[in-house]
């Protein structure tokens, strides 16, 4: 009898209308790597639990919990309120900025896209059809992430096939970086460019400059993307990456990526592998 009633009880707190709905998803990627005749095999693998409930007003609110293979935090864990035209993300989430670049970055192990800083609050505004409008914050210290206190705010328009994004972040260390893109396609060719340039507390720029295309082929795509890092007028990498990623199934993706950087012998890399979203 106390079991029944034990059962009877857990059954009406899991069929309560408070309670949220979970969606469980997640990757797994494996590689095998060969940089300039050293060889390596490596594992990215995560778990997303994605709890979510809707208010009575229509607000939502969602997490999103990531654990890795080896079961530790892997990164991007925060919590979402949203409603109508607006949406706040909260705990190891993206600045402003970073919410808008990498727009280069296809690669599943060797491309470089833009560096990114993560920050603590990113409120999220579309007031009309195309554009988002972002500003978020981080504190001396915070969950996740090593960013520093400071702030960032950043737009994002699309018009048709072409998205234009700008912004910038400022530490209160006196640190700061901005970023510029623009992306878009026409049938199965998509191009990207992207400029990120971040700036010391002493006024030193290094600029990232990634430039990508893309050409898709059926369950095929042959993919490039050229990088230059440059700082007080002296550049210290230039790469070229190239890839293949072929859909095997939905979720399903193999892949080849090769770089290398005139700048850096040792950096000439080739990558094979597997990737499974689920």
């Amino acid at each position: 009898m106390k079991r029944l009633l034990a059962t009877t009880a857990i059954l009406a707190v899991l069929t309560t209308p408070v309670m949220a709905e979970v969606t469980i998803g997640g990757d797994f990627e494996w590689n095998y790597q060969n940089n300039d005749g050293t060889t390596t095999t490596d594992v990215d693998a995560d778990l997303n639990f994605k709890p979510s409930m809707t208010l009575d007003d229509g607000t939502t609110v969602s997490a999103d919990i990531n654990i890795d293979e080896d079961g530790d935090d892997d990164g991007g864990s925060s919590i979402t309120i949203a409603r109508s035209i607006w949406s706040i993300d909260m705990g190891d989430t993206s600045s402003a900025t970073d919410a808008i670049d990498d727009k280069t970055d296809w690669g599943k192990v060797l491309t470089n896209g833009s560096p990114s800083t993560d920050h603590a609050a990113l409120l999220t505004i579309k007031p009309i059809d195309g554009l988002k409008i972002m500003t978020s914050f981080a504190a001396d210290s915070n969950y996740g992430t090593t960013a520093g206190s400071g702030y960032a705010y950043s737009a994002a328009y699309t018009m048709g096939p072409i998205t234009v994004g700008a912004g910038k972040l400022e530490n209160d260390a006196g640190s700061s970086e901005t970023v510029s893109n623009i992306s878009g396609g026409v049938g199965d060719i998509a191009l990207a460019y992207e400029k990120h340039t971040a700036t010391t507390a002493a006024s030193v720029d290094t600029d990232t400059t990634t430039m990508s295309a893309t050409y898709t082929m059926g369950d095929t795509k042959l993919l490039v993307e050229a990088m230059e890092a440059e700082s007080v007028n002296v550049v210290s990498s230039d790469e070229m990456t190239y890839g293949i990623h072929h859909t095997v199934a939905p979720g399903l993706v193999a892949f080849f990526e090769s770089t290398d950087d005139s700048k850096t012998a040792s950096e000439a890399t080739s990558a094979v592998g597997i990737t499974l979203k689920f």
